[in-house]
């Protein structure tokens, strides 16, 4: 694979992790203002940052 391409994949992976965690952070100060019930914000903020990372490499390592 060429850099180009390697570089593209890996900001791609970057960014759908970030929004990952931003959603997951989301869910967390929703948590705070309750504006939802803190056990799904809670699980769903978990959920979110657990799952950013696994995301991000299975998006790098696929080809």
């Amino acid at each position: 694979m060429e850099t180009q391409e390697i570089n593209t994949k890996i900001r791609s992976a970057n960014a759908v992790a970030h929004i990952l965690r931003t959603v997951g952070a989301l869910f967390y100060i929703a948590m705070a203002f309750s504006v939802m019930p803190w056990r799904y914000a809670v699980f769903a903020g978990t959920a979110c940052m657990i799952i950013a990372p696994a995301v991000r490499r299975l998006m790098i390592s696929g080809e």
